[in-house]
């Protein structure tokens, strides 16, 4: 049985979400909401220390941190295989995945924060914000969402992610113009994690960056029609 810790809005939960799909496998949906600070309750802090989703269940046995989550899975699952034939293009794809986990993961939060959590606070009245600052575990960091709350949006903070992402996409059309897919002539996981990033990109209304790369472009619309 396989059950995933995860949020809908997530890119690390997307990614192993992703993988599941390609891999056409049941899984049992466990939701834990991050604007409700859920994965900082004690009773998910067992499961996972670090405090973050994803977090996968495989018949009782715990594994967390979505890119062990999806080498895992397709060591379990090897049918499709998501890891290409050759050595030297595995290394490719390991290299593109822990560029995702350490640039564009962290490079894509300033603006989702400003596009998609800052106007949710704002909708909020000022009852249920008082209330959702008061379920938050830590004092310091519930502070932070009540003055995000009344902050307007910082264009600084979104040009960050407009310059991660430009170089990102530079790199991948590089690399694409090379081969079919992101590490190889084969999908792989490299492209498993990219799907997250180009889907939040295009959310925040910034696929301006993708448009003007003609091997992204068609890179980008062949990761529309995969099943996952």
């Amino acid at each position: 049985m396989l059950e995933l810790y995860h949020d809908w809005d997530s890119l690390m939960s997307f990614k192993v979400r992703a993988c599941l799909a390609e891999k056409n496998l049941d899984w049992t949906s466990r939701l834990i909401e991050l604007t409700r600070f859920e994965h900082l309750k004690e009773e998910y802090l067992q499961l996972n220390p670090n405090g973050v989703v994803p977090t996968l269940i495989h018949d009782g046995q715990v594994i967390i941190e979505s890119s062990p989550i999806n080498e895992y899975l397709d060591d379990v699952f090897p049918n499709p295989s998501l890891r290409p034939s050759s050595s030297v293009e595995r290394a490719r794809m390991r290299a593109w995945v822990k560029y995702g986990d350490d640039v564009l993961h962290h490079g894509v939060r300033p603006a989702t924060f400003e596009l998609m959590i800052k106007p949710r606070l704002k909708s909020y009245s000022t009852a249920e914000l008082e209330e959702l600052i008061a379920a938050h575990p830590q004092p310091a960091r519930a502070e932070a969402y009540r003055k995000a709350a009344a902050d307007e949006i910082d264009f600084d903070s979104i040009g960050h992610t407009v310059r991660v992402a430009d170089e990102a996409f530079s790199r991948m059309e590089l690399s694409l113009s090379s081969h079919k897919w992101l590490a190889a002539n084969t999908f792989s996981l490299a492209d498993v994690m990219s799907m997250s990033f180009v889907d939040r990109i295009e959310h925040l209304g910034l696929g301006f960056l993708i448009e003007r790369r003609p091997c992204v472009v068609d890179w980008a619309e062949r990761l529309k029609t995969r099943v996952s």
